[in-house]
């Protein structure tokens, strides 16, 4: 099983975090020979380190290595100037209160004058060494299919990280379009060889409808043996958008592709954090889970706990744990229904619980019974999953696991309030059953510190 599930931009998301600690380094080791502080260097080397991976952290949470901030100098910038900010309010409260030793706060500031800098020019080259040929792949999809389409879009989302799609080959016996998502359709599938040949194309991906009369077999392979890269485009589009495509997901592909299945060992070690962490995090916020309780108990009547029935793993029923972000009896006139966007339910702590998910944390008491998982898919109410079962045939593939407090489609996506919009989380939610390891567990648990952190919750 893989340590974290296929990425395609993973790579690209690693190496501007290795750059941008070099920068910083590099802003240290200037700053030391410039000021020629009285430190001993062994000392500043470590401070130095400490830095670098303070300004990931920095970096991280101001979302520098995210899709959109390393495909868009737009984005890193803003991300760049947010961690300036962060940088200078930090440096006025360690200058204030702590008990610096001589010369460190001339060191601090010529650092981060040079850092900052640094750090805008090598996200500049970062972006023009990614765009370079040797970097790059040139791209062809091999049939206009629903799943073509959603591929473009995907790899549209991540351009300028490794991916020029040239175009696609349609595999239709009359294609009038010349444009398909902004992308132009460069002649049919039998002209294959011709059109690999005329535009240097070095990976191509199959999307085809179907495996008929009019499917390249024969040319795909001569390609393929020739050195051009091809892959099937299903395959190519978890890597690159972190989800299954479920419109034309079939038993076989469930059944026989890698994946879905987890090693005992992985699943003692998968328990014991949930116990520890549960346990853990239980008695560490016990105090603000006190004044959460007070200020709901201040802002509404009611219960300060919600308790409410969802279904766990293998259809089991069990009561969730939460702290009321609604008014009591909220769905006594309406019956069960889903929550909606400034749901006038929701009252004013409610809000804040929500956008924070502090109502989420009694649900640990949940995992520490054994009901839950840190991390899984999320539960939902019997009420609705009948209905969503039926809309999506796969829907109950996600009973497999024990649901969790937070997940792979949690954090994708959020909250979803109506049976449409959980199309793309199931999606998201089955390719966390196929790739899921501890080490994905603790990436998943990572970016929901950062949700909370930042208020980014729904």
């Amino acid at each position: 099983m893989a340590i974290l599930p296929p990425n395609q931009y993973m790579s690209r998301a690693v190496t501007a975090a290795l750059a941008d600690a070099l920068c910083f380094l590099a802003a240290a080791y200037a700053s030391w020979h410039l000021l020629a502080p009285p430190f001993a260097a062994l000392a500043y080397s470590v401070a130095a380190v400490a830095g670098a991976l303070g300004c990931f952290a920095a970096l991280y949470y101001a979302d520098a290595y995210g899709l959109k901030a390393l495909s868009s100098g737009r984005d890193a910038f803003h991300s760049v100037i947010v961690v300036m900010g962060m940088a200078f309010l930090v440096a006025v409260v360690v200058r204030h209160f702590a008990r610096l030793p001589s010369g460190a706060g001339e060191v601090m500031a010529n650092t981060a004058a040079l850092y900052f800098p640094f750090l805008l020019i090598g996200r500049v080259g970062f972006r023009i060494v990614s765009s370079l040929t040797p970097f790059t792949s040139r791209l062809l999809i091999v049939g206009a299919s629903d799943l073509g389409i959603a591929t473009a879009r995907a790899v549209r989302d991540g351009r300028r990280l490794g991916m020029n799609l040239v175009g696609f080959l349609s595999d239709e016996l009359v294609h009038e379009r010349s444009f398909i998502e902004g992308v132009p359709v460069l002649g049919k599938v039998h002209q294959l060889e011709k059109i690999v040949e005329n535009f240097d194309i070095d990976r191509i991906v199959v999307a085809s409808k179907g495996r008929e009369e009019h499917f390249p077999a024969e040319e795909l392979l001569n390609q393929k043996l020739q050195g051009i890269t091809v892959e099937a485009g299903i395959s190519f589009y978890e890597r690159i958008s972190g989800r299954v495509y479920i419109r034309d997901l079939r038993p076989s592909y469930l059944i026989f592709s890698s994946g879905f299945r987890i090693n005992r060992l992985a699943a003692v070690s998968k328990r014991a954090i949930d116990v520890v962490v549960s346990a853990v995090g239980l008695l560490m916020v016990s105090p603000l889970l006190l004044i959460c309780g007070i200020a709901i108990w201040i802002d509404s009547p009611g219960s300060v706990f919600f308790a409410q029935e969802r279904v766990g793993k293998g259809g089991k029923l069990f009561s969730i744990w939460k702290l009321r972000s609604m008014r009591s009896n909220a769905e006594a006139e309406s019956g069960p229904v889903w929550t909606q966007t400034d749901d006038l339910r929701v009252t004013r702590v409610g809000k804040i619980l929500r956008m924070t998910r502090m109502d989420e944390v009694p649900q640990l008491w949940n995992v520490l019974k054994g009901e839950m998982s840190l991390v899984g898919p999320r539960p939902e109410r019997p009420e609705f999953v009948e209905s969503l079962s039926v809309r999506y045939p796969y829907f109950a593939l996600r009973e497999s696991l024990k649901p969790g407090v937070t997940g792979w489609a949690q954090i994708q996506k959020g909250y979803v309030n109506e049976v449409e919009g959980f199309e793309e989380k199931l999606a998201l939610d089955i390719y966390y059953m196929k790739y899921r390891s501890t080490a994905m567990d603790l990436l998943i648990l990572w970016k929901t510190a950062k949700t909370m952190l930042l208020m980014s919750g729904v």
